[in-house]
């Protein structure tokens, strides 16, 4: 399977005092990867050192089997934490909200075309949105809000989708909805995952990948079968759960993967259809 990310024995500190020492890890294409661990552990100076905005002092980072040197050069999508709360101080649409993410495509000082707002409405119908693609964003929730955002990084058809605490400050339900899109993308798109997250209860059941910062409160029982990889020298106890369902399928010779063997597909397509009850009364 080709290594879409290569973190190599890499160390990274602002100091002399190290934040992040000798971390050895990979993402395949296809997989749903985790980063967890406590606060101030590094979390996401590890996502700054992926993104290029930080170089590692030692070791290396591979993106596509390439020194990132910058977000743009690249083919990762970026939902930075928060993201949908900063967006609504501005006075826009959600359709204009994602099709500012398409600007040196449109031209400056030109207006959208038809396949501009076509590539806009399409991403904000994978995240559900589309029916408040005329609203202004800072109308929406929280967790619409997030979801705008992320069919903001959508229409720029990234390969690898890198989030940074995405569920913050958003309501359960919403972060329920938010997973199973991002569940979706990865199996129906094949989009690879790395999501930093310090909701491991919820997150842990669409992971088949986990790098575990830190030796705190990191509920590993909640990531069944994942293969967990570790920064530090403490081994936590792994859990015995049912099979992971992800793009990158272990075992897609033993079934293939659909909503009669994947219980968080079957919930998705649920959840999806129950939507469509709703909109129809």
């Amino acid at each position: 399977m080709e290594k879409v990310i290569e973190v190599k024995d890499m160390s990274f500190g602002y100091t002399r005092e190290k934040v992040l020492e000798h971390v050895d890890f990979y993402v395949e294409k296809g997989d749903f990867a985790l980063i967890i661990g406590d606060n101030g552990v590094g979390k996401s100076t590890m996502v700054k050192l992926l993104l290029g905005v930080n170089t590692p002092t030692s070791g290396e980072i591979l993106v596509g089997g390439k020194k990132i040197r910058s977000l743009k050069d690249s083919h990762i999508g970026y939902l930075p934490q928060n993201g949908g709360s900063r967006a609504a101080a501005f006075p826009a649409t959600c359709e204009e909200i994602v099709l500012s993410s398409l600007y040196r495509e449109i031209g400056f000082g030109r207006m959208p075309g038809k396949k501009h707002k076509a590539i806009a409405l399409e991403a904000l119908k994978t995240v559900g949105m589309e029916a408040k693609r005329k609203a202004l964003i800072g109308e929406l929730s929280g967790g619409q809000q997030q979801r705008v955002m992320l069919a903001r990084v959508l229409a720029g058809s990234p390969e690898v989708l890198i989030l940074d605490e995405p569920t913050v400050g958003v309501d359960a339900e919403s972060v329920d909805r938010l997973l199973h899109i991002l569940h979706h993308l990865n199996i129906e798109k094949n989009v690879t995952i790395l999501m930093v997250t310090h909701d491991v209860d919820k997150a842990g059941p669409f992971a088949n990948k986990v790098l575990c910062l830190s030796e705190g409160a990191c509920n590993e029982e909640a990531l069944p079968q994942a293969e967990i990889i570790h920064a530090h020298a403490h081994k936590h106890a792994k859990g015995e759960g049912a099979h992971i369902h992800s793009a990158n399928c272990k075992h897609e010779v033993d079934h293939h993967h659909d909503s009669e063997h994947c219980p968080e597909c079957n919930h998705h397509e649920h959840d999806h259809a129950h939507d469509h009850e709703k909109e129809g009364k």
